[in-house]
């Protein structure tokens, strides 16, 4: 149990016991997180939590006291599954939140980085969209820019059809189409650790019990793969062949050969995630390189190589899982956005998009080098070296708390992303934290990295 559970824990038996009965007032924040051997942060997650179970109201002035019996019993409070999930993407919230200087755990690039790649004035595929007569079109999504994709698979030596792809609202909407379709609660799935904690929310909500698969630098353990496949059975494997977030790390041959074959000997697919397939320079091989779409589903999006305010991606897979998908697509939001895709195929056709690609691969490779160098005059490591993609997996020295180390950022105003939010096991994890490069060439992280590793910071 993390810290927060176990005060939640604590003070619900209390309440249910009688301990504290309807109307009793709870410690002050201050009192609690003293008395429970926690930050003040701590404890006021623990006390939202309480107030979301419907245990506990919280009135201005008066703190927080038992709430009268009968409240969850009526269904009012969430479900204690939909509570875990938005408890896990707490760094979402964070990231949203701009009141920080520097944003070194963002998972976005700097604005400065999108600039220019889309026009400011309308152009010709927006007015076609404008005027389009055709209603809602295909639930697949714009056929224009699905040839596209699969042009740019095809280059890769990936044998693609359009009929293969489906258009979404971005990798988010692509794996909550890919969750609702394929799994029902009580299922099993497996997941890198550290692994991506959105996803890790959305499987809490279709309450499917998750595994961790260690995360290496050339990609999965695979002795914890074939292990956990055959001792869980799993319907699906979530991974990332490149620049996996958090830790930038990608699969080697040998390692994208053997994913494939497990997938096969314990009968799962894999959903491959993959928002840096466009850029020019990867390392690594792609699981659909391989296998060609027999087990593997991939899921592709612009929001990261274009702009997060896109909200546009896809899935390409076996046509008879896209069909499926598809339909599952046009139930719940009928279609995607044909004025973003239009926009988006424009940008490709005029070559716009390739020339701010190739942009942006340049201004992460100075960035990597630039940060791998002052990593080093620091005698820090990275579990992957910094390069394809946004992110890095800074490895903190044993006996240091991410989570503390993170906080003492922030008191500097600087966001930092603790490994331990991306972890499926929080008490076995090696403390870390995710980096993206883009953002980590101010002199100022160095020098609070210096700082801090003097002795600010370190747990127990």
């Amino acid at each position: 149990m993390t810290k927060t559970e176990r005060i939640v824990a604590d003070l619900r038996r209390q309440i249910e016991e009688g301990a504290l009965p309807v109307g009793a007032r709870l410690p002050s924040i201050r009192r609690a997180a003293e008395e429970f051997g926690v930050s003040k942060n701590t404890a006021v997650e623990a006390y939202d939590r309480l107030v979301s179970l419907g245990l506990v109201t919280a009135r201005q002035g008066a703190g927080f006291t038992v709430a009268a019996a009968g409240r969850e019993a009526r269904g009012e409070a969430a479900p204690r599954h939909l509570v875990d999930a938005v408890d896990s993407v707490s760094l979402l919230r964070a990231q949203l939140d701009q009141n920080y200087e520097m944003r070194v755990g963002d998972g976005r690039p700097p604005a400065s980085w999108m600039q220019g790649v889309v026009p400011k004035r309308t152009f010709g595929a927006s007015t076609e969209a404008i005027a389009d007569s055709s209603g809602y079109g295909s639930p697949k999504g714009y056929s224009g820019l699905r040839d596209m994709i699969a042009a740019r698979h095809r280059a890769q030596d990936i044998a693609l059809d359009p009929e293969q792809i489906v258009t979404t609202f971005g990798a988010n909407h692509a794996l909550d189409l890919i969750v609702r379709r394929y799994l029902a609660p009580g299922d099993t799935v497996l997941v890198d650790d550290p692994g991506y904690y959105p996803l890790f929310a959305k499987l809490k909500v279709a309450q499917v019990r998750y595994v961790g698969v260690r995360r290496l630098a050339n990609g999965p353990d695979l002795e914890d793969l074939r292990a956990k496949a055959a001792s869980e059975r799993p319907a699906l494997f979530f991974t990332q062949s490149l620049a996996q977030n958090p830790t930038g790390s990608s699969m080697d041959l040998a390692c994208a050969h053997s994913v494939l074959q497990a997938a096969e000997t314990f009968g799962f697919r894999v959903v491959d995630d993959d928002p840096f397939v466009d850029l020019p320079g990867a390392r690594g091989v792609r699981l659909a390189a391989l296998d060609q779409f027999r087990n593997v589903i991939f899921v592709g999006t612009f929001s990261k190589t274009l702009s997060a305010s896109f909200r546009s991606g896809y899935i390409a897979a076996a046509p008879e899982i896209v069909d499926k998908l598809a339909e599952l697509k046009m139930i719940t939001v009928v279609n995607s956005s044909r004025f973003s895709e239009l926009l988006i195929a424009d940008m490709i056709h005029n070559r716009r998009y390739q020339k701010h690609l190739k942009r942006v691969a340049g201004r992460i490779e100075d960035a990597a080098r630039q940060l791998a160098a002052g990593l080093a005059g620091l005698g820090l490591t990275t579990l992957a070296p910094p390069g394809h993609g946004y992110y890095t997996y800074l490895q903190l020295p044993e006996g240091w708390s991410d989570l503390e180390f993170a906080q003492a950022a922030a008191r500097d105003s600087i966001f930092l992303a603790p490994g331990t939010v991306f972890a499926v096991d929080e008490v076995g994890h090696r403390p870390g934290l995710r980096i993206n490069i883009a953002r980590a060439g101010d002199p100022r992280f160095l020098r609070f990295l210096r700082k801090t590793l003097s002795g600010v910071g370190r747990s127990g």
